[in-house]
């Protein structure tokens, strides 16, 4: 009986196409505007797994694609991504990602911004390259949709009567958008049939959904030493996720009123964090979330039956189990 595939397996198979994806994003860094590559370059070696590269790479091995394109549209959707970041810290006011400080802590708001616009721009430019309207069509739909998720995002900031129905709106938007047309892309790069391309498509926001309750329950968990993450750095940046949803409606008054009062004054969160913990143990908060993210997996992983079982197929499950297996 064959040995199944880990993550590390995944990790070290790719290890090349991953370094050639750092090679052509840093290359392309390069410009007559030297700040560009610092903070571009700065962001970029903040770490991160690269899994949107990875899954584009996936995905068209999968549908039987092994030309450079995917490593190109890897970096496409890597800048992509980066400048959202750039975008997302300005916006939540940030001090701390991956462990490092926030660009614009060091270069100020406005170059944060106008880096993270070259970037998308960038992308496209890369992407139009290719001559593949599918593609362009991905990517436009894609980074359409992220812009109104962040938007959402912003009309609901510490907003605790937030739906869990409008919070996967958001999320869906937001983080799993850009997931899914990584998947996309790499069927299309396949000439992957329609089952098979919106099968992929349809994995890649499982995935992103199930990253992000993750990541959620991170906030609250998580060694922020390893993830490089501040525990409750959602609440001091006003956000509403699942495991606060959950909490809110089945907490007490005076309950509830403890978790709006972090809200209403977040720069004393932290010290209090403990007593929202306890609260959300107290009523399996942390269990119904990834719980869901558990469901989600299942889900992303059942959508690649279309698909007959390969190494690469296997390959795309062991991510999908990667996104709820960090460590807690």
């Amino acid at each position: 009986m064959a040995t199944a595939i880990t993550i590390q397996d995944v990790w070290t198979r790719h290890r090349e196409d991953l370094r050639r994806v750092e090679e052509q994003m840093t290359g392309f860094l390069s410009t007559r505007v030297p700040l560009i590559g610092q903070v571009g370059g700065y962001i970029l070696q903040g770490g991160g797994k690269r899994l949107r590269p990875l899954l584009v790479v996936l995905s068209a091995r999968l549908c039987g694609y092994n030309g450079p394109a995917a490593v190109l549209l890897g970096s496409v959707v890597e800048f992509i991504h980066t400048a959202s970041l750039l975008h997302d810290d300005v916006v939540d006011e940030a001090s701390v990602r991956r462990g490092r400080a926030v660009a614009h802590t060091i270069w100020g708001n406005p170059a944060s911004i106008l880096v993270g616009d070259y970037l998308y721009s960038k992308a496209l430019l890369l992407a139009v390259g290719l001559k593949n309207q599918r593609v362009m069509d991905t990517l436009a739909e894609a980074t359409t949709t992220m812009s109104e998720g962040e938007v959402m995002e912003l009309l609901r900031v510490a907003d605790l009567g937030l739906s869990e129905e409008d919070y996967f709106k958001i999320v869906d938007a937001k983080t799993a958008a850009l997931i899914s047309a990584s998947c996309r892309l790499g069927a299309i790069l396949g000439g992957a049939d329609g089952a098979q391309e919106e099968a992929l498509a349809a994995f890649g926001r499982k995935i992103g959904l199930a990253f992000q309750l993750a990541d959620d329950v991170l906030d609250y968990m998580a060694d922020s030493e390893k993830f490089g993450k501040a525990l409750g750095k959602d609440i001091m940046e006003g956000k509403v996720t699942l495991p606060l949803i959950h909490l809110v409606a089945r907490s007490s008054p005076e309950e509830t009123a403890a978790v709006k009062a972090l809200f209403d004054d977040p720069d004393s969160a932290q010290g209090r964090l403990s007593s929202v913990g306890t609260l959300m143990r107290r009523h399996g908060s942390m269990d119904y979330v990834l719980e869901k993210a558990r469901r989600s997996v299942a889900e992303a992983k059942d959508a690649l039956a279309v698909f007959p079982p390969s190494e690469n197929r296997e390959s795309l499950s062991a991510v999908a189990e990667y996104v709820i297996g960090r460590d807690w």
